[in-house]
């Protein structure tokens, strides 16, 4: 997370809450901890708030990392078990240990200006033959400003728009929109499929799988039958499990 998200700490917290948002315990959780299997050890990399950290045993060695003060000041209130350090992640972190088992990025490398140093970063801190998952809102498909739910009357089809793929993009995100001129402004940084998988390659990582997951919900009304169709054809978020090579 960047450091603008000091400011936004409460608005994100009051969404988030203990056991995450709904695609959180839904989706990104139950999916993130099953293709992490078995271990010992896990650096949480842009932990926010520190949600994963609930939902992990006690018993793993877990350390997370975020640049917002504010947000790990919210984590150490709710984890009490865990570690968690104000770091950021495109550079050195205040963490000794260099073999841990597994590192994530749940949903935040895309918050992140330095999305490449910062996989270089995980490198760093993870054994030979450790695991990274990669967590984000599909790069494809869910491009802030440049994506978007369209309908095809004709075709009685709902379908979903992109404008720009390719292009790496600085994005600004109006958080807690509701308060108006008074919301604050964060950043999210697109990258294509290409772009992340050169920066894992220039990492010394090989990509072990690659899954994409949809919403679970239903609609109800006119339009439902379109809606549900559309969700399970387009994907919301994208994970890329990589290994450490040796």
């Amino acid at each position: 997370m960047g450091k603008n998200w000091d400011s936004s700490e409460q608005w994100y917290t009051s969404c988030v809450g203990e056991k995450g948002h709904y695609y959180h315990q839904a989706v990104v959780l139950p999916n993130a901890l099953r293709l992490l299997g078995k271990y010992n050890s896990l650096l949480d990399i842009g932990c926010g708030q520190g949600v994963l950290a609930r939902h992990i045993p006690e018993t793993v060695e877990y350390v997370g990392v975020d640049l917002s003060k504010e947000l790990i000041a919210s984590a150490k209130r709710m984890s009490k078990q865990a570690k968690f350090f104000v770091a950021d992640a495109s550079g050195e972190l205040p963490v000794e240990k260099k073999d841990f088992e597994r590192a994530v990025f749940i949903l935040s490398l895309q918050n992140m200006e330095k999305g490449e140093e910062a996989i270089q970063t995980a490198g760093r801190h993870l054994k030979k033959g450790g695991k990274l998952l990669i967590v984000m809102n599909h790069p494809c498909f869910r491009i802030p400003r440049q994506s978007g739910w369209d309908i095809d009357e004709k075709m009685k089809l709902q379908y979903r728009r992109v404008n720009s793929y390719m292009s790496p993009q600085s994005i600004p995100i109006q958080t807690n929109p509701g308060k108006g001129g008074s919301s604050e402004t964060t950043f999210s940084y697109h990258h294509s499929l290409t772009e992340y998988s050169s920066w894992l390659q220039k990492g010394k990582f090989a990509i072990g799988s690659i899954e994409e997951w949809c919403s679970d919900k239903k609609s109800e009304g006119g339009k439902a039958k379109m809606e549900d169709r559309a969700r399970k054809e387009i994907p919301l978020f994208m994970a890329i499990l990589a290994i450490k090579e040796a």
